[in-house]
């Protein structure tokens, strides 16, 4: 008897293509990301829980009034959202075209976190000179 299969289906010989393993520079690229984007997500939520004592903008203790405070913490929030939207796209990759753009979201993370610290680095020593 002749049975045919609609198209939809996988013949039972063949095995789906393993995803190949990350070059060595991508996983240290991943990692240091991944370093960089917790621990400055960490020193936002800091900045953003003492900033209205700072500022001495005290309010009613239930909400909190400080307008910087609250986006310097939607910033972490933003942070730690992006690091697990890329581990997600990781974990679930079948072809390499999802596994690059994993891959480029966290190359663009990981440039924004560093731009940011270099330009407030670059500001810190510009303003000690010029006083």
């Amino acid at each position: 008897m002749n049975v045919r299969k609609s198209p939809g289906t996988r013949r039972q010989g063949r095995r789906p293509r393993p995803v190949r393993r990350l070059p060595l520079g991508w996983s240290a690229t991943l990692a240091f990301d991944l370093l960089a984007t917790l621990l400055t997500s960490l020193g936002l939520c800091a900045v953003g829980l003492l900033l209205p004592g700072i500022t001495e903008d005290y309010g009613p203790t239930t909400v909190p009034t400080s307008k910087k405070a609250l986006a310097v913490l939607a910033t972490a929030l933003a942070l730690i959202s992006s690091l697990a939207v890329t581990a997600t796209l990781l974990a679930r990759a079948r072809t390499d075209r999802s596994r690059r753009r994993a891959l480029r979201l966290s190359a663009c993370r990981l440039a924004l976190l560093v731009l940011a610290a270099a330009a407030f680095v670059a500001v810190g020593v510009f303003e000690i000179e010029l006083v």
